[in-house]
């Protein structure tokens, strides 16, 4: 039964027609985790196309990045769930107790500087004793005891042992009792002291977590390809965890060995995709920019190509940042050509000039090239204009050139853009 009909029967009071609309809703919402939508009809398996088989080896050095709507978590958690994680799979050992020790050391650190800025003492007395008379309180759980010598109320031991463990679901995994066992020859009420300022001190907190950020990337940087060969339901205990990263985090590009691809009527058959029928045909619907971008390349030698779709699993990803929110572009075209030191795995995104994500786009692959440009070659920002010839040519803005990257990164409107583009931009035909 095709999906259609199936969502037929649970819309049954809608036509056809408006199912497909729903469906194409679905498939083109940013809120969709990836997925395949579609009918029977339009919906086709593509296996590898066995004649670019050293083209796939070849891509064990590729990167993509995956940005979902999901609910992030404080980098402090993360890296040791990832630790964690990475002893549990044998790839490192001791990366539990390692990272553990270091992250129980910022934490000595951090609390060592509180003490030594004079602050710490202050903050100490707002939780083990106040002036009573600036004191509203509840005698409900005798939290509190009154100091007749001081003229001060008390906190009790239960009440810190409440702010201790409240201390502790803000650090998370546990880090709390971890400091407290780490300190067990001290005064255990100084300890519970010790994370309870150390927790409420808000430029601590967040030195403690952009250090655990840096080694929660550096963690995973080491170790991706071991990752990487784990079996997917290992796999994707990582990726939960890459997903809960506020900080967008490179992964290896793995494409699958089959991809489903929706066909439509009015396809058109191109040579050369990485991924072809059982026949060694391949169909694609692409807008007139696509299908003129794509044909130059075959033209002018590439080896193959890849129609990159957007939102799906194996798709390839690239961060950018709209408004301060970082969201993703899925460029229309990968290219693959060769020289005389391998192959060279080109980014290619036409794009249309009036839209407002212009700038924005451009900005997050500048970014992207600055950061890997040493995994892929062209990173272009295509537009179609007519040249001094009076006919329409595409011309190419080259993120992996130093020059033209540099300019783009710091511009914030389109008006900027079209500048660098009238002055950088080049055609290849």
């Amino acid at each position: 039964m095709s999906k259609t009909k199936g969502l037929i029967r649970f819309l049954p009071y809608f036509d056809e027609e408006t199912v497909k609309n729903v469906v194409n809703a679905l498939r083109d919402s940013e809120a969709v985790m990836p997925t395949e939508t579609g009918t029977n009809k339009e919906l086709v398996t593509l296996g590898r196309n066995l004649e670019f088989s050293d083209v796939f080896d070849a891509m064990d050095n590729l990167i993509t990045y995956r940005i979902d709507s999901a609910r992030k978590q404080a980098p402090l958690k993360l890296l040791i769930q990832l630790s964690r994680a990475l002893t549990m799979d044998g790839i490192d050992l001791k990366a539990q107790k390692t990272v553990k020790n270091a992250v129980l050391s910022k934490m000595d650190e951090e609390i060592s500087r509180l003490k030594e800025s004079g602050d710490y003492d202050t903050r100490g007395a707002a939780i083990t004793g106040f002036s009573l008379g600036i004191l509203i309180f509840e005698y409900g759980d005798n939290a509190y005891s009154f100091d007749e010598s001081t003229q001060t109320m008390v906190v009790s031991e239960f009440d810190i042992s409440r702010h201790f463990e409240q201390a502790g679901r803000i650090l998370g995994e546990g880090l709390h009792k971890e400091y407290w066992i780490r300190h067990s020859t001290r005064d255990h009420i100084d300890v519970k002291k010790e994370i309870i300022v150390l927790t409420n001190d808000t430029d601590a907190m967040e030195r403690i977590n952009d250090y655990a950020e840096n080694e929660f990337i550096t963690l995973y940087e080491k170790n991706k390809r071991s990752i990487a060969r784990l079996n997917e339901a290992r796999k994707n205990i990582y990726e939960r965890l890459i997903n809960a990263s506020a900080q967008p985090i490179a992964i290896p590009w793995v494409l699958p060995d089959s991809i489903d691809f929706s066909v439509s009527d009015n396809s058109i058959k191109i040579d050369r995709h990485l991924y072809c029928s059982e026949d060694g045909t391949f169909q694609a619907s692409l807008n007139p920019w696509e299908k003129g971008v794509i044909e130059e390349e075959l033209k002018n030698g590439a080896v193959c190509w890849l129609r990159n779709l957007d939102r799906k699993k194996w798709s390839l990803e690239i961060p950018y940042e709209v408004g301060g929110v970082i969201t993703s572009m899925f460029p229309d075209l990968v290219v693959v050509r060769a020289d005389v030191q391998g192959y060279i795995f080109d980014i290619l995104e036409p794009h249309d000039p009036s839209r407002k994500d212009n700038y924005p786009k451009a900005v997050g692959l500048a970014k992207f090239a600055e950061k890997h440009w040493d995994k892929f070659g062209r990173i272009q920002l295509i537009r179609q204009k007519k040249g001094l010839d009076g006919r329409e040519h595409f011309y190419r803005l080259d993120m992996a050139k130093v020059a033209v990257r540099n300019k783009v990164r710091g511009i914030t409107s389109n008006e900027e853009l079209d500048r660098i583009f009238d002055t950088d931009a080049e055609r290849e035909d």
